[in-house]
C-alpha cells in the first residue's frame, strides 16, 4: 500500500501570542490542585485476554510444495551415575544364591558323610562297649565259677574227712551239729563206749562220741558222717555186713 505523501503545503500555526511563557507552544487551560480534595482513585484497567494467533492460511501452492518437516528434538542424556542408581542392586541376589548354594552343599555334607561317619562311630563305640561288658561278664563268671569250684573241693574235702576220722583219734562231741552220723554202737555206759572207741582207734579207726541227748540216755559211736541223709545212710549200708554187722543206722546230731 503506497503512503500518501505529507504535503509541504500544510500549515503551520502561527504563534499568535509571542511569550515568552509559551515558548511558541499553544496554550494549556490548568486547574490549580485541590490538596484538600483527597485523590480519586485510579480506575484499574481489566488484563487483557490472551488472543491466541489463528494460524495463517498458506496458499495450497505453498502446502503442496513445502515438504514435512520433522522437529528434532535434542536427545536427553542420562549419566553413568543416574542409570546406576536407578538400576537394582545385584548383591542381594548373588548373596541369597551364595547362601542358598551353602545351605545345599552342607546338607549333602552331613547326609552323605557326616551322619553316615556319626551312626559308623556310634555302632562301633556301643560295640567296643558291649564287648567290654561281655568279657568283664565273662572274667566275673569264671571268677564265680572259679570261686564255687574252690569252695565245693574244700567242703568235699571236709566232708571226706569229717566221714572218715583220722587214724587212731577219739573226738567227743560237745553239741549239735546238725550233721547225720553213722552210728556203729551205742550204751548207757559212756565208759563202755569209750573203750570200744579206743579198740578202734588201736585199729587205726577214728571215732565219734556222741553224748545222750533229747530223751534218749545212751552214748553213741560214730565212725563216719555226711550232709544229708541220702548220703550217710548210703555209707551206712556200704557198712553192713562187714566189721560192724548189720547194726548200723543214721542219727542227726
Amino acid at each position: 500500500m503506497a503512503r500518501r505523501k505529507k504535503t509541504t503545503d500544510e500549515q503551520v500555526p502561527e504563534n499568535t501570542d509571542n511569550t515568552d511563557d509559551t515558548f511558541g507552544l499553544p496554550e494549556v487551560d490548568y486547574e490549580p490542585l485541590k490538596r484538600d480534595t483527597p485523590p480519586e482513585p485510579e480506575a484499574v484497567a481489566p488484563e487483557p485476554e490472551p488472543i491466541t494467533p489463528e494460524p495463517e492460511a498458506l496458499p495450497e501452492g505453498d502446502l503442496q510444495d513445502t515438504p514435512p518437516r520433522f522437529e528434532e528434538f535434542e536427545q536427553q542424556k542420562f549419566s553413568d551415575t543416574e542409570y546406576e542408581e536407578e538400576r537394582p542392586a545385584v548383591w542381594p541376589k548373588v548373596l541369597g544364591i551364595l547362601l542358598l548354594l551353602a545351605a545345599i552343599g552342607a546338607g549333602v555334607w552331613y547326609f552323605a558323610y557326616e551322619q553316615p561317619r556319626a551312626k559308623a562311630l556310634a555302632e562301633k563305640i556301643a560295640r567296643e562297649k558291649r564287648e567290654v561288658e561281655e568279657a568283664k561278664s565273662r572274667h566275673i563268671a569264671d571268677s564265680i565259677a572259679s570261686a564255687e569250684a574252690e569252695a565245693a573241693r574244700l567242703k568235699a574235702e571236709a566232708e571226706k574227712a569229717a566221714a572218715n576220722p583220722a587214724p587212731g583219734t577219739i573226738e567227743t562231741l560237745s553239741g549239735r551239729t546238725g550233721r547225720y552220723y553213722v552210728v556203729i554202737a551205742s550204751s548207757i555206759d559212756g565208759d563202755l563206749i569209750m573203750d570200744f572207741a579206743k579198740k578202734l582207734a588201736a585199729k587205726g579207726t577214728g571215732s565219734k562220741i556222741i553224748p545222750p541227748f533229747g530223751k534218749t540216755k545212751f552214748h553213741r559211736l560214730a565212725v563216719a558222717e555226711a550232709d544229708t541223709y541220702a548220703n550217710a545212710q548210703g555209707t551206712a549200708d556200704g557198712m553192713k555186713g562187714g566189721d560192724y554187722g548189720d547194726k548200723v543206722w543214721v542219727v542227726k546230731y
